[in-house]
């Protein structure tokens, strides 16, 4: 990309970021050593500069009219730097800017898992090859909920121990706990650290009908968070059926096991005696984010916004 001004100059700064030696090797280019400047003549177009600035960054300095820029650009082009792909080479930003990115996060950062990798991801973009695939944009966008904590809601039948289990996760207690139905007449939400990863945890009131008016206005406004959820989870326990919910579920989590176990659950918990609690957490930190995503060492386009 052209870091100068759209506009006639007496030199212009292009700047090529990723595998530059692969590109420069192809446009029989010399590159300068790591922090070096070279003269280097474009046959038949222009005497450029170039700058080293580290191992996966140059930058070409030629003169700076808009005739000539567009013609370095074009030469780049023909030697495969392309110019135009979100994913090129020439668009990415520098080691410096994702060094800011990755600073400018750290705020962000509640978790020492969240801290480390932030904190690994200088080295990791000095060691990048140059490559990125839609595969590793998907990858990052699930890093960044570490920084930006989604949105889990819990959904089932009243009296099945939804409260008791955000009060177990979340060490104290934030939901009232009652054998009658109805008890959470809105729902109650807290943030929860699921080994590493902090999330919006929401306990929507007992999904079912009720002559109640309170409580049947409280469980139209659960709509809302089921609507925005990042993470749905539909509850149920041995005696109840799965909810009815706007779509399918992340997560069917049986509750009460100890009272009876269900075989088309995707986990099982009984939050009042402590059983499975582990489980419950694992499932879903690595749904939202897979440990394959948490282990790799491939680089993190964090978005600190």
């Amino acid at each position: 990309m052209c870091l100068t001004a759209n506009a006639p100059g007496a030199v212009a700064i292009i700047e090529v970021c990723g595998a530059v030696h692969t590109a420069m090797q192809q446009a029989q280019c010399p590159l300068p050593d790591v922090g070096g400047l070279q003269l280097h003549t474009i046959p038949d177009l222009d005497d450029v500069l170039l700058a080293r600035i580290d191992e996966h960054t140059l930058h070409i300095m030629p003169h700076g009219g808009r005739h000539v820029v567009r013609r370095v650009l074009h030469w780049l082009a023909d030697h495969g730097v392309s110019l135009d792909s979100a994913s090129s080479h020439a668009t990415w930003p520098s080691a410096q800017e994702h060094e800011h990115n990755m600073l400018a996060a750290l705020p962000l950062a509640r978790t020492s898992l969240a801290l480390e990798l932030l904190l690994a991801q200088p080295s990791r973009w000095q060691d990048w090859d140059g490559t990125w695939t839609p595969a590793d944009d998907a990858r990052c966008a699930r890093l960044d909920r570490l920084l930006h904590p989604p949105l889990v809601v819990l959904a089932g039948p009243p009296n099945i121990g939804k409260s008791t289990l955000l009060n177990a996760l979340a060490g104290r207690t934030r939901a009232l706990v009652d054998d009658a139905p109805g008890t959470t007449r809105d729902h109650v939400g807290a943030a929860i650290d699921l080994e590493g990863l902090i999330v919006h945890w929401v306990d929507t009131p007992g999904l079912r009908e009720s002559d109640d008016l309170i409580e049947e206005a409280a469980i139209q406004v659960a709509q809302d968070p089921l609507a925005r959820a990042d993470f749905l989870i539909a509850a149920a326990d041995a005696t109840t059926q799965w909810p009815e919910l706007p779509r399918t579920a992340d997560l069917r989590l049986a509750m009460r096991s100890d009272l009876g176990q269900r075989s088309d659950a995707d986990g099982q918990c009984a939050a009042a005696i402590g059983d499975g609690l582990e489980e419950v957490v694992q499932l879903i930190r690595d749904a939202l984010v897979p440990e394959a995503d948490r282990t790799s060492t491939r680089p993190w386009k964090v978005n600190a916004g």
